[in-house]
């Protein structure tokens, strides 16, 4: 990576840290790009060049994350463990990174649904976090079966579904609570009882 792509992350993600810094502090919609600009010792030029608009800043947290999903399954430590435990690492992980900032994450979770219902501007597949997710888990359910680590009698799309659906349950129910209730703790409970089952 060049000097100059280099700075030009740099500067991105700084915008994108002033914001959030600001969101927190007032609010989404009380936010002006003018505010954000200021703090950031940047020109408004400079702003646009990076957002074409605020919305756009709630995009790029759910991009970051689809990021970090792409970065989690290329580890290579990762890739040496059996399924059962590259899934739980993943999501675990994941829901680390959201831990990092509880109060940035609701507000840029909640808005980014938002502004989807409202404008209808959902991102394409490959940039959507929870298209990303579904993908990444069910194809390493089809990998665990070859390994068989999994049973071939699994249908990997139901067991995929169910691990995405217990994961974003478990995502949202972290948001809205108000205790000191531990999301990637929660979902590294959950995955154990799904793999192990709750039968007899």
């Amino acid at each position: 990576m060049s000097l100059r792509e280099k700075k030009k992350i740099e500067t991105k993600n700084r915008i994108f840290e002033v914001s959030g810094k600001l969101f927190k502090e007032k609010g989404f919609e009380n936010t002006t790009i003018d505010e954000i600009t200021k703090e950031a010792g940047i020109a408004k030029g400079t702003f646009f060049n990076y957002f074409p608009t605020k919305e756009s800043l709630v995009f790029y947290f759910a991009e970051q994350k689809a990021d970090l999903i792409c970065d989690l399954t290329e580890n290579e430590a990762v890739g040496r463990l059996h399924t059962k435990e590259r899934i739980k690492k993943f999501l675990v992980s994941l829901a680390e990174s959201y831990e990092k900032d509880k109060d940035l994450t609701k507000l840029l979770f909640f808005e980014y649904g938002r502004y989807i219902k409202s404008s209808g501007n959902a991102p394409d597949k490959d940039r959507n976090p929870h298209s990303r997710l579904m993908k990444v888990i069910l194809d390493l359910l089809e990998e665990g079966i070859k390994k068989r680590e999994v049973k071939v009698s699994v249908d990997t799309r139901i067991a995929a579904e169910a691990l995405n659906a217990v994961y974003f349950h478990t995502l949202m129910v972290w948001l809205k609570s108000e205790n000191e209730l531990s999301f990637s703790r929660d979902i590294s409970a959950k995955i154990d009882l799904l793999f192990e089952g709750i039968g007899d």
